[in-house]
């Protein structure tokens, strides 16, 4: 029997099973004013099918299961997934940072051997990394603002914000590249 806090949803059903599960609940919810001033009986409501009764004259030809490695997606939704991206990056990243803070002022000692280790071709590659994610991230959070305050919300404004990132971007993380190595 399902319950939602203190209603009992089988005395709606005096002629057929109740739901077992949330989806058989909301199809029931949803068709059932269809059964009212529909003389033919409808058709049996289940998950599978409860799109095609809730809209059968929709125009909706959107896909059911999308294929990721067809669709082609503007710049703007490029510049926002890696914004949430260089965001996460940087969330990881900060714990090392933190880290490599606590260690330099630790000791003498310890700040020797962070040097030393931050001096290795990879540790250089990964701050250059978290410096380029941090640069993207700031840059496109000043795009935001920008379009915040109503400047580019267009098409065109956006997509020519995503590439002034893209391009600002990139020239800070060869910037960031020469200045480290």
């Amino acid at each position: 029997m399902l319950t939602a806090g203190h209603v009992n949803f089988g005395v709606l059903f005096l002629d057929r099973q109740p739901p077992t599960n949330c989806n058989q609940l909301s199809a029931h919810l949803y068709c059932a004013p269809m059964r009212f001033w529909h003389t033919p009986n409808p058709p049996a409501v289940n998950e599978t099918n409860l799109r095609a009764i809730v809209r059968p004259t929709s125009k909706d030809t959107r896909p059911v299961n999308l294929d990721l490695g067809t669709i082609q997606l503007p710049v703007t939704a490029y510049a926002s997934i890696a914004h949430r991206v260089t965001g996460v990056l940087m969330f990881f990243a900060s714990f090392l940072l933190l880290w490599a803070l606590d260690r330099s002022l630790a000791s003498e000692a310890s700040f020797e051997a962070l040097g030393a280790l931050l001096s290795s071709p990879v540790a250089k590659f990964l701050m250059w990394g978290i410096a380029s994610a941090l640069t993207y991230h700031a840059l496109a959070g000043v795009k935001h603002l920008v379009m915040d305050a109503g400047i580019g919300e267009t098409m065109r404004g956006g997509v020519l914000g995503a590439r002034l990132v893209f391009v600002a971007a990139l020239i800070a993380a060869i910037s960031w590249g020469v200045a480290i190595w």
